[in-house]
């Protein structure tokens, strides 16, 4: 995502941020659509027409609901999943280092995270521990009965190749762990965390027979595993990588149990029905924080004319004592005007007539 940051910022952008998750990509910025999309085009390489066919767009208050929907976890493969408010946050960071978290972005991101916490609080929507790393935990849980599960390979180490590590190793503090990954130090370094063992690349397909569960995590525009791979042995394979890099015709090997990320999804989502009642309730909090960001950008739209004529009133006033606690409260009266009823000059003058009568 540097790459990205570094083009944003030569293109002149002060808020930008851009969010990748294990299923999505999205990028957020105050400019012209066409400047979002010349960042991709250079990014990606691509044309007008494969962006219109392959992305989508939003923007104004769509897209603010949007953002706050994807931090809150609605908007999720896993419905709830609290994993994304971290990775939003390090997203923010990184914008932050470039200079790209602007006043706007700052405060949408504030107020989303707040939201987060709010519906977690108040609401059973993040119950429980449930995620796409996660879900892979419950999922070898539950073939437990049908199977012993004692041998785990992990194939990758991005940030869901280790949320999958780490959770695992919650889950089963006992099981065997073996990680691999093209780049060996990564790979050296996760199995420190996790107590795990290591596996070259270039040889774990040799190895399967070794496992009970593979679970790949791992990029690659073709299947790292396919059928002729596959040991005359029973073993369960989830694959949580997108685009896919397990062949699905494994299913049609006898003992093969495989499961894609979205079967994985609709696996938990079917277990987590409860959670789809507390929708309504976490998006009532959800309009109710951007019902905040609307009145602190009705504020902020205007913060030069309050500003200026704070500065001014001072100076008219001031003869010696001290008018700074009759302007501020006279101001504070002012925005509480403009959140409710927005700019209008008559209501500048009549607070400006208000406070000159305090002063008779």
């Amino acid at each position: 995502m540097a790459d990205v940051y570094a083009n944003a910022t030569r293109k002149g952008l002060k808020d930008f941020v851009a969010i990748s998750t294990c299923n999505r990509t999205e990028f957020y910025g105050c400019a012209p659509l066409n400047v979002i999309k010349d960042i991709l085009k250079d990014q990606l390489a691509v044309t007008d027409e494969q962006l219109n066919e392959y992305f989508y767009f939003k923007s104004g208050k769509e897209a603010i609901r949007h953002f706050f929907r994807v931090v809150t976890g609605i908007d999720s493969q896993i419905i709830g999943d609290y994993e994304i408010v971290g990775q939003v946050k390090k997203a923010v960071q990184l914008s932050r280092e470039f200079g790209l978290t602007g006043t706007h972005t700052d405060r949408m991101s504030s107020l989303a995270f707040q939201a987060s916490k709010e519906i977690k609080t108040k609401t059973n929507l993040s119950h429980g521990k449930y995620s796409v790393s996660y879900a892979a935990a419950e999922l070898i849980t539950n073939h437990q009965a049908e199977r012993t599960i004692d041998r785990i390979l992990i194939v990758g180490t991005g940030k869901m190749g280790q949320a999958v590590s780490k959770n695992l190793r919650e889950y089963f503090p006992n099981q065997k762990l073996t990680i691999t990954n093209r780049t060996l130090s990564h790979s050296q370094k996760l199995a420190e965390e996790t107590k795990a063992e290591v596996l070259p690349f270039e040889s774990f397909i040799n190895h399967l027979s070794d496992f009970d569960a593979v679970i790949t995590t791992a990029e690659s525009n073709q299947f790292l595993i396919n059928p002729k791979d596959i040991p005359p042995m029973p073993c369960l394979f989830l694959d949580l990588s997108v685009p896919q890099v397990i062949d699905p015709a494994i299913k049609n090997i006898a003992g093969v149990t495989h499961f894609s990320l979205d079967e994985i999804s609709f696996f938990h989502n079917q277990l987590m029905k409860q959670r789809v009642l507390e929708i309504p309730r976490a998006e009532e909090i959800i309009e109710e924080f951007i019902k905040k960001l609307a009145d602190w950008q009705a504020i902020f739209m205007h913060r030069g004319i309050i500003l200026g004529y704070k500065e001014k009133m001072t100076r008219i006033i001031h003869n010696g004592g001290n008018p700074g606690p009759k302007i501020e409260k006279s101001f504070s009266g002012l925005i509480q005007r403009i959140k409710a009823e927005g700019y209008r000059g008559c209501t500048v003058i009549q607070t400006v007539n208000d406070l000159m009568a305090l002063e008779k």
